[in-house]
């Protein structure tokens, strides 16, 4: 694997780190447009990822690099928001990660359910 850049200039900058951690733009387009020939889904996110360029990504676009360059042990997309934000970001491990995700998902569904019971 490659060392990331520890600083990225713009989203842009740090957008195409994600983007190769993930395994490159060809790889990530199939996967953000599987509906698309690859030809078309790869000049889609390079127009993405182009500053100047009218085409820019949607949030659930975003969210996904995001996620498929986590996989890819890259967090470049994070630390760039976190340092504009003003946070401070820790990953977490990927056993932690799903334990948390799954205690989420049971406290959204225990909460949903208490909804219903109200309701009758």
């Amino acid at each position: 694997m490659q060392q990331s850049q520890l600083w990225h200039d713009s989203v842009y900058d740090a957008l195409g780190a994600a983007v190769e951690a993930a395994g490159g733009r060809k790889k990530v387009a199939a996967k953000l447009w599987p509906a698309l020939d690859s030809d078309s889904a790869t000049a889609r996110l390079r127009g993405g990822l182009n500053p100047e360029h009218a085409q820019k990504l949607d949030p659930a676009e975003l969210l996904m690099i995001g996620r498929l360059a986590r996989d890819g042990g890259d967090d470049s997309l994070m630390q760039f928001f976190a340092r504009e934000w003003g946070y401070e970001v820790e990953p977490l491990s990927a056993p932690e990660a799903k334990k948390r995700a799954k205690k989420q998902r049971v406290s959204a569904l225990l909460a949903e359910l208490s909804r219903h019971l109200d309701d009758e």
